[in-house]
């Protein structure tokens, strides 16, 4: 009878030494490296999960080289197709996709967002095609909705910066097939473009040609102010280029330069049809079918499931909606 107490304890000793020797282990592993592990499966490089999480190669294949040590197995085998995941890693793969799935939910229910009583600052890079119309409509709810949250409007970068996401979120203009390949994006709004000058203007009544809207003199926005370049680009495409004699920093600038002057502008299809001073104007159909007027609301990757940041995209849908 002793002797089988004795054995109950030892098993039970047994099963409670395992139970804290895989606590410990737990302790000891570093659950980040379960999101890299995902992103290697997912992406079959080391590279693309090093851009896809926003870590360098060399940190991802130093983690990689720990998670084989963790393991007790190669988990990827190079191939010309690329990293090619051993049976061990599938058997894995589900399992850390639920676990880091059932993390993220519990962190998302405990920082649920209540725009009500938030006072977090939105920053917002907007072009000026669509600034004048959204912001006043924005301030209006925020200030019934979420009266703490403030919005900081920031400029749009040049050059090569331009793509970057540099706020909370990007409404800009990303004609045809510019999209960023490296966020998320939703289609706001699309609509075509029109060629606009005065009605007695020398070209009035010529057929508008990618080759004569390119010999005419031009207004236009800035890059900066549009997000953008695109017409130019296009343009060079053909092998044209434009002169533009006057850049502006705001739409509202563009109908008295044109009007007054025989610059010619590009504006909205839509815009002619509800102002009144564009109505007077002649326009023309803007011989550049690829570049349409797309407005696309886009975020990091990094930042979309953030109660947050979903609240404020949801809002400003609703605005263009």
């Amino acid at each position: 009878m002793v002797a089988r107490r004795d054995a109950v304890a030892i098993r039970s000793g047994a099963s409670a030494g395992a139970e804290a020797g895989s606590q410990m282990n737990l302790r000891k592993f570093d659950l980040n490296l379960l999101v890299i592990f995902q992103a290697i499966m997912e992406q079959q490089s080391v590279v693309a999960a090093a851009t896809k999480i926003g870590l360098s190669a060399p940190a991802v294949s130093h983690a990689l080289a720990r998670l084989r040590v963790m393991f007790n197995d190669e988990l990827f085998r190079r191939t010309a197709r690329g990293l090619e995941p051993t049976e061990r890693a599938r058997e894995l793969y589900g399992e850390v996709v639920s676990g880091l799935g059932h993390i993220q939910n519990a962190l998302e229910r405990q920082h649920v967002f209540d725009p009500a009583t938030s006072e977090q600052v939105f920053t917002v890079q907007i072009t000026d095609y669509v600034s004048g119309t959204l912001l006043p409509r924005l301030a209006a709810r925020l200030r019934t909705e979420a009266p703490g949250v403030s919005v900081h409007v920031v400029p749009f970068s040049t050059g090569a910066d331009n793509d970057r996401i540099d706020a909370d979120v990007q409404i800009r203009f990303t004609p045809g097939d510019q999209a960023l390949s490296h966020a998320y994006s939703q289609r706001l709004l699309l609509d075509k473009f029109v060629v606009i000058m005065r009605p007695n203007h020398p070209a009035a009544d010529e057929e508008m040609t990618p080759e004569r809207y390119a010999r005419l003199n031009h207004a236009r926005l800035s890059p900066a102010a549009a997000g953008t370049s695109i017409v130019d680009d296009a343009l060079e495409r053909r092998g044209l280029k434009r002169r533009v004699v006057m850049s502006v920093p705001t739409w509202p600038d563009i109908p008295p330069i044109i009007e007054g002057t025989d610059l010619i502008a590009i504006i909205p299809r839509s815009w002619s049809l509800s102002d009144s001073r564009i109505a007077a104007l002649v326009s023309r159909p803007l011989p550049l079918p690829e570049v349409v007027y797309s407005i696309d609301l886009c975020w990091d990757r990094r930042k979309d499931r953030n109660s947050s940041q979903k609240w404020f995209r949801g809002l400003i849908a609703k605005l263009f909606a």
